[in-house]
């Protein structure tokens, strides 16, 4: 037995394509400065998050705005919208504030030098984001009811 393929108009390839390239050069982004910020190399931390994270969550976010338009979920009804579109942007919009504040807390440390608790801040902080991130991907991918 054969399935056929979700087709979709070929102009909501390109929006969809820079959400996905977007969010990944996000979450990678992320385990880069988890990585780095464990192992205390706090500059590269905080290039990471300042040149990788934060640009990949505005391609992320920006690009989910305009397949959103696309596909007009924009237009629908709070109680119409999809549960996948909707846990998207309660993962998405929140991010921004904690991206923020971990990428304060790491340049901090970072010129500091010696910022233990600014960096076990910033660590606990990307973590959050990759979980959550992680959970984002997984609904994004399959598009529970």
């Amino acid at each position: 037995m054969s399935l056929l393929a979700a087709l979709r108009p070929d102009d909501w390839n390109l929006p969809l394509l820079l959400h996905i390239a977007g969010a990944m050069l996000m979450v990678g982004a992320l385990a880069l400065v988890a990585a780095s910020l464990a192992s205390r190399d706090l500059r590269l931390g905080f290039r990471s998050l300042l040149y990788g994270v934060m640009p990949g969550w505005v391609v992320m976010r920006g690009a989910a705005e305009w397949i959103a338009d696309k596909e007009g979920i924009t237009d629908l009804d709070s109680d119409e919208v999809p549960n996948w579109v909707d846990i998207g942007y309660i993962v998405a919009d929140p991010s921004l504030l904690l991206i923020l504040v971990a990428t304060a807390c790491a340049g901090v440390a970072a010129s500091r030098q010696r910022g233990d608790g600014l960096r076990v801040t910033a660590l606990a902080l990307v973590g959050i984001l990759l979980v959550a991130s992680v959970v984002a991907i997984w609904v994004m991918s399959t598009k529970p009811t």
